[in-house]
């Protein structure tokens, strides 16, 4: 049984105020909706929220899926649960988070459309040909450097630099804190020198007709419009950098290399991106097969590695 732990002053509805005050926008509207709900239904059973048990998370689960949503949106339900009651316990209000061992519903995973490398690289040349090559920035960045949807539109004329002779970017991340610099591939560098136009300050990325910053909606509306132009599927920019992430794995590069690459924070965040993943070209069996078999091959006189 969960042990019971004293309201603090303001009762239930201050202690959830205290924990929305770290949080703003979007993220604190999902979490107070989520959060109401929990407590309403607490309230029905004259339970604190400190007091909660893991029971009675698991029977709140239960009752939200009878009614009808789907695994997804209980499993957002328990992990904002879950991001409350770590607070909780970081400030010392409990001890216990009864969300902690609460099995989440098994969800299908999303699959968000992606183009293989025939239609990458087509969707490259069409870019710099359609509507005077207004989209072709924001194509190699998305697809050729794995940036994420909106961090085009933050980028500044003096985040173009050099490193040891090769072009950089200095990218503002839009999830995590803090600045990355990227090597470029020649072409993207040549499109951003063209893009920057002789200016030395002010937002690299400008759109040609109106001389503003692009939109998310232009940015949005004019990619599906390329895409249309070169006859290739209809993606996003999300499933841009998706593409950047299982092509470049799957041309060799190393996870690692990829994972830092995509300024993801760890290995299995990328794999999770990897939609060739499970493939059989990609497997390591045939592989480590093929080098043992040339030792035999040679006769293994030695221990030495190749």
């Amino acid at each position: 049984m969960t042990e019971a732990h004293p309201t603090p002053a303001g009762g239930d509805g201050g202690l959830v105020d205290r924990f929305l005050a770290r949080l703003t926008g979007r993220t604190r509207a999902n979490y107070a909706g989520d959060l109401r709900l929990w407590r309403a239904w607490l309230d029905g059973r004259g339970v604190a929220l400190l007091a909660a048990s893991r029971q009675d998370v698991e029977e709140w689960v239960a009752a939200r899926r009878a009614g009808g949503i789907g695994a997804r949106t209980a499993c957002t339900n328990l992990s904002h649960m879950a991001g409350f009651y770590r607070w909780a316990m970081r400030e010392g209000l409990t001890v216990v988070d009864p969300t902690a061992l609460v099995d989440r519903p098994a969800r299908g995973r999303t699959v968000r459309p992606w183009l293989g490398p025939a239609d990458t690289a087509r969707l490259l040349k069409a870019s710099l040909e359609w509507s005077g090559g207004e989209m072709a920035a924001h194509t190699h960045l998305w697809a050729l450097s794995g940036l994420r949807p909106g961090e085009p539109r933050g980028l500044e004329v003096g985040d173009l630099g050099s490193h040891d002779g090769r072009p950089t970017l200095t990218v503002r991340a839009t999830k995590t804190p803090g600045r990355e610099r990227l090597l470029l591939p020649e072409a993207t560098a040549r499109i951003l020198a063209g893009a920057a136009a002789g200016r030395s300050t002010g937002p690299l990325l400008i759109h040609p007709r109106t001389g503003r910053p692009w939109t998310k909606a232009t940015e949005r509306s004019r990619l599906a419009r390329l895409l249309e132009h070169a006859g290739l599927p209809r993606v996003t920019a999300y499933g841009l950098r998706v593409g950047f992430i299982t092509l470049a794995l799957a041309a060799g590069i190393s996870e690692r290399e990829v994972m830092i690459s995509a300024r993801h924070t760890s290995s299995a965040q990328t794999a999770r991106y990897d939609r060739l993943r499970d493939q059989v070209e990609r497997a390591v069996a045939p592989r480590l097969a093929a080098w043992l078999s040339s030792y035999q091959q040679r006769g293994a006189g030695s221990e030495a590695t190749p």
